[in-house]
């Protein structure tokens, strides 16, 4: 039996919360609003397949890429694996909560024990910090906190097969190249490099071209999706409580803003920390609009989200600019 002693963080995001309670373990305190921005997690993805029965609106980098661009911006070096065998998985995972690591692990949540999904989702992470028995001891974000599962429901949830899944990634983090001193530096690279992603995106889904798709795309949900006001509902509930810490991930990126103006004295970065929290808002009507409609108002309701959502992609461009320009 191995539980590691830390104060385990529960936070908003599955991928920040993780890496947060991995970091901590090494004392190393870093928020989770910081470690969000650090990992350039703010973007957007509009997707839409003909499997998929509503949109996906994301709001964050891509899975694994927020936690491998913290480490590159503070000198940490993560220790990546993966495997085809479930009992090589675990037997890694024993072996690393031996030796004191919490590990950070991708899976599937509706396999877990505890699990209140009714969909499949194989790209989400938790913190494993130890086992009892034959029971794994994970930190999950805030609506479910310190859990444990079965060793049988965490081979099938690590197992999972679907879109951004993994072969039983675990991941461990090796401290030794942090600096407490780079963090300034770090936040205007970060920033520099976020901002560029989503004013030059490789393709119209993503960054303010994607937001401005998705407002225009948005008005004709209501003849071509099987069932619009079930997904509507689906797709703004995703929006406001799919791990993105309310207004589709712009609230943290706006705490994250205030931290890095602490750090580097940049006026912008709070200048703009607030034009985020009122962008936020604004999502967070967007999501209240798709999810409260009713079949006499769904129409209506779409019109007024997407109108919204349109003038969001002028209003995140100018927002980005000039978090470019501030962070050169």
């Amino acid at each position: 039996m191995a539980v590691i002693e830390i104060s385990p963080h529960s936070g908003e995001h599955c991928e920040s919360t993780a890496l947060l309670n991995m970091l901590r373990n090494h004392d190393i305190e870093l928020s989770e609003p910081l470690i969000f921005g650090l990992g350039q997690g703010l973007s957007f993805l509009y997707w839409h397949s003909k499997q998929m029965p509503s949109p996906f609106l994301a709001g964050r980098v891509k899975p694994d890429h927020l936690m491998r661009n913290v480490a590159d911006a503070l000198s940490l070096e993560l220790r990546a694996q993966e495997t085809s065998s479930p009992a090589k998985a675990e037997a890694t995972l024993i072996e690393a909560l031996d030796e004191g690591d919490v590990v950070g692990l991708k899976l599937d949540r509706y396999h877990l024990d505890y699990a209140r999904e009714n969909h499949h989702f194989a790209a989400h992470y938790v913190a494993c910090i130890g086992y009892e028995d034959d029971r794994f001891v994970v930190v999950e974000t805030r609506s479910l906190g310190v859990q444990s599962t079965s060793r049988e429901s965490m081979a099938r949830a690590r197992s999972a097969k679907g879109p951004m899944s993994s072969r039983h990634l675990s991941v461990r983090v090796d401290p030794r190249g942090y600096d407490e001193s780079i963090l300034a530096k770090a936040c205007r690279t970060s920033i520099l490099a976020a901002a560029q992603d989503f004013l030059s995106p490789p393709i119209t889904n993503m960054g303010f071209k994607g937001i401005a798709k998705a407002g225009s795309l948005m008005r004709g949900w209501h003849d071509k999706l099987d069932r619009p006001v079930e997904a509507m509902s689906a797709v703004g509930t995703s929006m406001e409580e799919g791990g993105t810490g309310g207004g589709l991930f712009r609230t943290l990126w706006a705490q994250f803003l205030e931290e890095a103006h602490e750090l580097t004295g940049v006026e912008a970065y709070d200048e703009l920390a607030v034009e985020y929290r009122r962008i936020a808002k604004r999502w967070t009507d967007v999501a209240n609009l798709l999810r409260d409609a009713d079949e006499a108002g769904a129409r209506r309701s779409l019109d007024d989200a997407a109108s919204i959502v349109s003038s969001l992609a002028a209003e995140e461009r100018t927002a980005m600019a000039r978090l470019e320009e501030a962070s050169r």
